[in-house]
């Protein structure tokens, strides 16, 4: 990481790319357990972006539960 940014007194990293910290985003935001990045996928509106986006199509919602 090559730079920072503060966002409510905390530090944000920026790798050379440009891509910040979505932990430390997190962290920003509150740090709610629940809401870790890590939880992303068990979304079922992350499951139905990654299904369309991964060619897919636009899937019945019936189907999405069925993946979880």
């Amino acid at each position: 990481m090559n730079s920072t940014i503060a966002i409510d007194n905390v530090a944000i990293r920026q790798d050379l790319q440009g891509r910040y910290c979505l932990n430390d985003l997190h962290r920003a935001a509150g740090g709610q357990e629940g809401h870790a990045p890590k939880y992303w996928l068990n979304l079922q509106q992350s499951q139905e972006i990654v299904h369309i986006l991964s060619g897919g199509g636009f899937p019945h919602r019936n189907k999405i539960s069925q993946l979880a």
